[in-house]
């Protein structure tokens, strides 16, 4: 009887975390529901988007082939683009039709699929009797002039038509997906807002509970101190003068992590464990606490200490805490007696929060990088990702395969940097933001085994471990691009176009970048239009990013800053590919920003070398390129570590290619890149 009493006291509590539960189990589930039916959105758009496309492919066929009749010219060529026209006509219909059977996909977001069907049936037969006309030319090796004819006419009488019912179906099926999506959208934050209703709920019946056993443990003393030695919550009295009460809970040594006397000044405690600028607002939050004229509620919207991050000082091997601080105001007379703080331990919510917005960010990206598949000339991207899986293999091996001797350990995890942060730059110039969000997370693994020299294999474990991420990242990238990916001709045959895509890429990458950094920056390029030679384009495709983000980074001023220079507010980032004098392919990055300064290069590199005074300022500017220099102040995910021009340096002598580097301080700094092939 008593334990039935216990239990239906927390019904309704209980009732709630099973509702959150479900509620979180049923997102979850719609969320993958969610995924399946974008996917099946995307191929039939895909598909009904490649009709038009092939409408035109068979009437210019069939009228190539009419011409290369009547002049007895060869028609392989256009029987055979006939034939894969026609095929993958008759696929794309099939398909569609095949998509469109299941009313429920439509109907459960209130959409009629007869509209689509009606469509897909109109060009279905006004495709049939061209398509009869078709099958006596591509049934034979050499069709009859009379049946070409006949197809070529039929083709040109309706093309149009076949391109219009082509067009009314994408655009159907693309209004169709947006609608879904819309409508999922809706569900999906309206299951959000119900669940957050609900934890509120929760939230709010478990304070109220602690505050009944707050008014419980003030009527007796032996029970108020029962109650601090087990409430799992820190509980303490500030007191006018900034001193802490005798009265604490136990919990308040663990949550922050040392012994709390009765006494210690609670404001030089905050300090202790939060951020200078954390501290500095707690210190006015507690001034506007003990101010009896300044309104509660307005006190709970400008509370600082919610959620912070608190650290034991010199103790760098403490696990990383969050907790938030509840101020209550204890009146008397008309003033602020005292302050009772109570200090949740949310480590685990805050954790949750930090790992449901990574995963968000990352699903996007997941999404954004897909789409950028679609968008990106095919080539590049194929280069890309095969030389990644390539080199991301290598390294992988190269792992298991290290020896025991500390030197080698560290070759390899310099090696690696270069290796990943060129990775990073590549998929950062072609928007692959997944990829290059994860480099940059091995890179942050990578840091600080750079600065050892004792290294060993358990050493590299989290290293093996993100490596693992970036391959999973491009393995995936990959798969959909052999999927839906068009086949890649030679870069020889298509070199304009990948030069532009490379261009187009570059020019994306460095708005993105200044954009990031508060900056502006305009990219021109002048391109001789000369086809490069495979090695110098895949030079060019990995050493390229690291100099148009080195330039935006440390050479581009902020628009306030060039203003006080007199210089326009837009920086000028400028790409050169062409013939110097001598012949001889010439590659030059060149920017109006600040310059390298080498004085300060020099007391820089006086960090790091003890006879840094012996050298010349020529010699001093060739220190850039060291794998361990950097003339950032704080690591970012653009700079910070000193790989960029080390990569850079790295790939142009694996390519024989020569580099320098001229800079004019507060006017402008040039990279050339020189190519020992004339072509």
């Amino acid at each position: 009887m008593k334990f039935s009493l216990g239990l239906g006291k927390y019904r309704d509590l209980l009732f709630a975390i099973l509702l959150f539960i479900v509620l979180d189990l049923g997102i979850l589930f719609f969320n993958f529901f969610a995924s399946i039916q974008l996917e099946r959105d995307a191929s039939r758009i895909n598909a009904a988007g490649e009709l038009r496309m092939l409408t035109q492919q068979i009437t210019k066929s069939l009228l190539t082939l009419q011409v290369e009749k009547r002049g007895e010219l060869p028609i392989q060529t256009s029987m055979a683009q006939l034939n894969q026209g026609t095929a993958a006509f008759v696929q794309g219909l099939a398909s569609l039709k095949s998509a469109m059977t299941k009313d429920a996909e439509f109907t459960i977001f209130g959409l009629n699929p007869d509209d689509l069907r009606d469509t897909l049936k109109k060009l279905e037969r006004e495709w049939t009797p061209l398509e009869e006309s078709i099958q006596p030319v591509i049934a034979v090796t050499e069709p009859t002039m009379e049946d070409t004819e006949i197809a070529a006419t039929k083709a040109v009488a309706r093309n149009i038509r076949l391109m219009a019912l082509s067009d009314d179906l994408a655009t159907g099926v693309e209004a169709a997906a947006k609608t879904k999506t819309e409508r999922m959208r809706q569900i999906q934050v309206i299951a959000i807002v119900l669940a957050l209703l609900n934890f509120v709920y929760i939230v709010f019946k478990f304070l109220r509970r602690l505050n009944a056993s707050d008014h419980i443990a003030e009527s007796a003393r032996r029970e108020t101190d029962d109650i601090l030695r087990t409430v799992s919550e820190g509980l303490l009295l500030v007191k006018a003068d900034g001193s802490i009460g005798t009265q604490l809970s136990a919990s308040v040594h663990r949550l922050f992590m040392r012994e709390i006397k009765p006494g210690e000044d609670f404001r030089q405690l905050l300090h202790s464990l939060l951020t200078k600028e954390r501290a500095e607002e707690a210190d006015s939050y507690l001034d506007l606490l003990f101010d009896p004229k300044v309104k509660p509620a307005l006190l709970t919207q400008l509370d600082p200490l919610k959620d912070v991050q608190i650290s034991v000082p010199g103790d760098t091997s403490a696990k990383v805490q969050y907790v938030t601080f509840q101020m209550t105001q204890v009146r008397e007379a008309g003033r602020v007696k005292e302050l009772l703080v109570t200090v949740f331990d949310v480590t685990q919510k805050v954790q949750l929060e930090h790992e449901l917005a990574a995963t968000q960010e990352a699903a996007k990206s997941d999404v954004d990088d897909l789409i950028r598949v679609l968008e990106q000339e095919p080539l590049l991207l194929q280069d890309f990702l095969l030389g990644a899986r390539s080199k991301l293999a290598d390294l992988n091996q190269a792992m298991r395969a290290v020896g025991g001797r500390s030197e080698a350990y560290k070759t390899l995890v310099d090696d690696a940097a270069r290796l990943v942060h060129g990775i990073k730059g590549e998929g950062a110039a072609l928007s692959l933001t997944a990829v290059s969000r994860q480099a940059h997370v091995m890179e942050n693994a990578l840091a600080p085994l750079l600065k050892r020299r004792d290294l060993s294999g358990e050493d590299l474990i989290p290293v093996v471990f993100e490596l693992s991420r970036v391959q999973d990242q491009v393995e995936r990238l990959h798969k959909v691009f052999a999927r839906i990916g068009k086949p890649a001709a030679t870069a020889s045959q298509h070199e304009p176009r990948l030069m532009d895509a490379m261009v187009t890429n570059l020019r994306s990458l460095s708005e993105r970048v200044a954009l990031s950094l508060g900056k502006q920056v305009r990219l021109t390029a002048y391109v001789d239009e000369m086809a490069l030679p495979a090695e110098v384009e895949r030079v060019l495709r990995e050493a390229l990013p690291q100099l148009v983000r080195n330039a935006i980074v440390h050479g581009i001023e902020l628009p306030s800053e060039r203003e006080r220079l007199s210089k326009p507010p837009v920086g000028e980032l400028r790409l050169d590919i062409g013939r110097a004098e001598d012949g001889l392919i010439e590659v030059t990055v060149s920017d109006d920003g600040r310059g390298i300064a080498v004085p300060e290069v020099r007391r820089r590199m006086a960090q790091l070398r003890t006879d840094s005074a012996q050298f010349t300022d020529a010699q001093v500017l060739g220190f850039i390129f060291d794998p361990h220099f950097s003339t950032a102040s704080e690591v970012t995910e653009h700079a910070g570590r000193g790989v960029g021009l080390s990569l850079v340096r790295q790939i142009a002598e694996k390519a024989g290619a020569k580099l320098r580097v001229m800079t004019r301080p507060n006017v402008s700094t040039q990279f050339v890149l020189k190519f020992g092939v004339a072509s």
